[in-house]
């Protein structure tokens, strides 16, 4: 039998592998807002949806709190040798219990992530501000104009190495 391997951050935080039941338990819990911002860029959420975004992702990760699943991460590069790729993160309801847990999870997932690709980036929902929030407490950067997409606003994102939070 094949052990599941899994990081943990704090004492309710802990980062894993996917699993098949992930797909199916955050597509039916995710948050409001996340699903909007899918169903505005890939017209709907189902689990199908998120094991496509982790087969197309170099590298994933699912986020638990107490051994929930309540969050799920990856990097989609831009090609086989490309210096950047697209940051994902899609949340459940819960992950708001804790945080700064969260805050943690996320901040040593993006460090990771930055050490396999030196810039990071991704379109946030304009309508979700608690992602723009988390996006710029994480050292995410704008960058263009906004573009809408199915009437949504959506603003690029940037994240590069070496952020201000990464020397710290």
């Amino acid at each position: 039998m094949k052990q599941k391997q899994s990081f943990t951050i704090s004492n309710d935080i802990s980062l894993r592998r996917p699993c098949k039941a992930d797909f199916a338990f955050l597509a039916r819990h995710m948050r409001r807002r996340d699903r909007r911002e899918l169903c505005a860029t890939h017209g709907g959420v189902d689990a199908a949806l998120l094991e496509r975004f982790v087969l197309n992702s170099a590298l994933s990760l699912t986020l638990c709190a107490r051994g929930r699943a309540v969050g799920l991460a990856g990097i989609a590069p831009d090609g086989l040798l490309a210096p950047c790729a697209c940051v994902w993160l899609l949340t459940a309801r819960g992950v708001e219990k804790y945080p700064l847990g969260f805050f943690k999870a996320a901040r040593a997932v993006l460090k990771h992530f930055l050490s396999f690709y030196p810039t990071l980036y991704n379109y946030i929902d304009l309508r979700y501000p608690q992602a723009v929030r988390f996006a710029l407490m994480l050292g995410g950067h704008t960058a263009g104009r906004r573009v809408y997409i199915h009437g949504a606003p959506f603003q690029l994102f940037i994240f590069r190495r070496n952020q201000l939070w990464e020397e710290q």
